[in-house]
């Protein structure tokens, strides 16, 4: 157990701690005692050793009887749980947003009363001023983060490990140093959303979930009092102030309804407020589905992006990836099989198979084949095939989703909004988005291959700006162009396909004159077109590349000579 358990009771709901306060690095933490009584931060293998869990083991279990191997069996899924190096880096992200919320709200300075004094309600009406500053004069210094997830990923789980084992629920401070304080720090709350409810049923369940903690009345006074949305929002921004809430984490925010909740825009407005007007850190966690709250609401919401704001959006494991071999052989651990099966490539690959790469669906796939393997007697051995089998029974529902992401099809994709997003929008999404974005697992790859395009984009479109130079036809121009870029798939120096391109063109031109030619007599106006384009400016890219073939130069030195052409990278970093 953590070291915050120390001296801690369990209260109504969570472990409450009294304040004990501690010297600070950071001077902007110093002299705060909502910072200094936080537990100190811990390092990667700390979090590993706290966080990872597994059930229970003893070599004497393999000779109990089959119906007690089977209860031993189905204590895998409650029991076993496995941190990864990302999820602390999530730890690594909650601590600072923690810390940071609570650096504009320092219950020692003037103006932490002063929002009291002023009114919260006003406070958040008025929102910022020009400077970032609220009503009452302060500049909040919280932080957002949204965390999308394929369903069964295990994003919610990870949240709770971590608030539960490595942070007090609730801090009472009574004196700091020589001066009275006797008040509540609620570290941390996490509230679900109801299930296609709205934004005021969401409030509630807030409401219920500090009364858990606190042993407060607040639902009985405001729960189930009439009033607008925005009425229910002032009272709930009321009670996380008074309660000095650290962060907030909404689970599940994909069950908030735009129907119910006056508009999509309307509860990421609410949230945006909450961050950047009273200063308090929020976590949403979601499925894919939550998407439909991000993909437009958040980009065009009327108050702004949170300063702070970042999203991490993790697809399923990668069956190549270091994370799927690192998961299924200590899970592999947990066998109470007569005969241990020692993990083979075989079985590996069958598993990830079955499971996609997705926790849950893995950890219940092996807890059914184990009991499988027990209730058949004999040696008691796991084999691809007895793997093949109970998949095809205990994870028949959801088969024809795995097929059809294994297809490749990405046109299925928007039936699949539990498992993976509708890449249409999505893809759109990643390639706007401006914020800190982290993509992790199947999703990442996916990612990459949007980055890849959106930079073939930008780089397409600079070689056909600089072919439109050469006043050629828009059907030559686009087809020059494309043959150039798949010459060297789009990974070629820039210089060198914008001196492919004028060479390219530049010999057309020649052979369309050839042409004018031998048909002049026929053609009068090609002559004087010809007559005409022998005049060039000196600007003009033609007469450029001439001239410097005149002085031996290649038609790539012409151009560079002329600052006409810039160096792929230099191109790239312009864009990025």
């Amino acid at each position: 157990m953590s070291e915050i358990n120390k001296g801690g009771f369990s209260g109504y709901n969570g472990l409450h701690v009294a304040a004990q306060y501690k010297e600070q690095i950071n001077p902007k933490n110093r002299e705060n005692p909502f910072i200094e009584a936080l537990p100190d931060r811990i390092d990667i293998d700390s979090f590993i050793d706290i966080l990872s869990s597994e059930p229970p083991k003893d070599t004497r279990f393999k000779q109990l009887p089959v119906e007690d191997r089977l209860e031993l069996v189905q204590q895998i899924k409650p029991d076993f749980w496995l941190p990864f190096p990302a999820h602390y880096d999530k730890y690594r992200n909650l601590y600072s947003m923690i810390k940071l919320g609570y650096q504009s709200r320092n219950p020692l300075q003037a103006i932490y009363n002063r929002q009291f004094a002023v009114g919260l309600d006003n406070i958040f009406k008025a929102g910022l001023d020009g400077e970032g500053r609220n009503l009452a004069g302060n500049v909040h210094t919280a932080q957002s983060l949204v965390e999308i997830a394929i369903n069964g990923f295990g994003k919610s789980q990870v949240y709770e490990r971590m608030l539960n084992q490595l942070f007090p629920k609730v801090i009472h401070h009574n004196k700091y140093h020589d001066r009275i304080l006797t008040t509540t720090q609620l570290v941390w709350l996490k509230v679900e959303c109801p299930y296609n409810k709205s934004v005021g049923t969401f409030i509630k369940s807030f409401y219920a979930e500090v009364d858990k903690a606190l042993g407060t009345a607040f639902y009985e006074k405001w729960g189930e009092k009439p009033g607008t949305i925005d009425k229910h929002v002032m009272r709930m921004i009321q009670v996380a102030t008074q309660v000095n809430l650290g962060v907030l984490v909404i689970d599940e925010i994909q069950k908030i309804q735009s129907a119910y909740s006056g508009g999509k825009e309307n509860m990421i407005d609410y949230i945006t407020q909450l961050v950047n007007t009273l200063g308090i850190p929020t976590i949403l966690i979601g499925s894919f589905k939550a998407l439909y709250l991000f993909k437009d609401s958040l980009a065009n919401t009327r108050r702004g992006i949170p300063n702070g704001f970042s999203e991490n959006i993790s697809g399923h494991m990668v069956e190549e990836s270091w994370e799927w071999e690192y998961f299924i052989e200590n899970l592999w651990e947990q066998q109470y099989t007569l005969t241990y099966t020692e993990l083979t490539p075989a079985l590996s690959k069958a598993m990830y198979f079955y499971s996609m790469g997705i926790p849950d669906f893995a950890v219940k796939l092996f807890m059914h084949v184990q009991s499988k393997t027990i209730v058949q007697g004999g040696y008691e051995k796991t084999t691809v095939s007895l793997i093949r089998e109970v998949a095809e029974i205990s994870l028949g529902l959801v088969r024809p989703i795995f097929e059809k992401i294994r297809s490749g099809d990405y046109s299925v994709y928007k039936d699949l909004d539990e498992i993976k997003p509708d890449w249409a929008p999505l893809n759109g999404y990643l390639r706007e988005v401006s914020h800190r974005l982290n993509v992790q697992g199947s999703v990442a790859e996916e990612h990459a291959r949007v980055l890849q395009r959106k930079k073939d984009d930008e780089v397409l479109m600079q070689l056909n700006s600089f072919a439109m130079q050469f006043d050629r036809p828009s059907t030559i121009v686009t087809s020059v162009v494309e043959q150039v870029y798949a010459a060297g798939k789009g990974m070629s120096d820039l210089s060198l396909m914008y001196a492919q391109i004028a060479k390219m063109l530049l010999e057309k031109e020649k052979n369309d004159s050839k042409g004018d030619s031998f048909d002049q007599r026929q053609s009068p106006k090609r002559i004087k077109k010809a007559k005409v384009e022998l005049s060039l400016s000196a600007d003009d890219i033609r007469y450029v590349v001439d001239e410097g073939h005149k002085q031996g130069l290649t038609t790539e030195e012409a151009l560079e000579k002329k600052s006409y052409i810039r160096d792929l990278n230099e191109l790239l970093n312009l864009t990025s």
